[in-house]
């Protein structure tokens, strides 16, 4: 490739330094994309030029509501629903254990043993 020549104005295009992809033009201060386009069925290379717009209509994006603060995005429900079934599983464990101890200690079970 040795010169690209503006479209409309025939001058010769110069790189812009910022961006390799964009060609300038120094007469009429078009700005172009250079794009290469390839055939599938023959292999061959093209060179296509697309004007870049002078100015881009800009549309707000919605902004997404923030994430909340505080405990929720934490599942602090789901914490305190593990607690409540850890304490329930070793209550179902160990709670006829340390209800017959305590029965000893106060003479419920203890009595009946020694009357026998």
């Amino acid at each position: 490739m040795t010169e690209i020549k503006c479209p409309s104005c025939k001058g010769k295009l110069t790189l812009d330094p910022r961006n390799p992809n964009i060609e300038i033009c120094p007469q009429c201060n078009k700005k172009y994309v250079i794009q290469w386009i390839r055939s599938i069925s023959t292999g061959k290379e093209k060179l296509r030029l697309t004007p870049v717009p002078e100015r881009m209509d800009y549309e707000p994006v919605e902004k997404k509501e923030p994430k909340k603060s505080g405990w929720e995005p934490y599942g602090w429900k789901r914490g305190v629903a593990l607690v409540i079934l850890f304490f329930v599983l070793m209550g179902m464990m160990y709670g006829p254990k340390i209800y017959r101890r305590y029965q000893m200690d106060h003479g419920g079970i203890a009595v009946e043993i020694q009357d026998k």
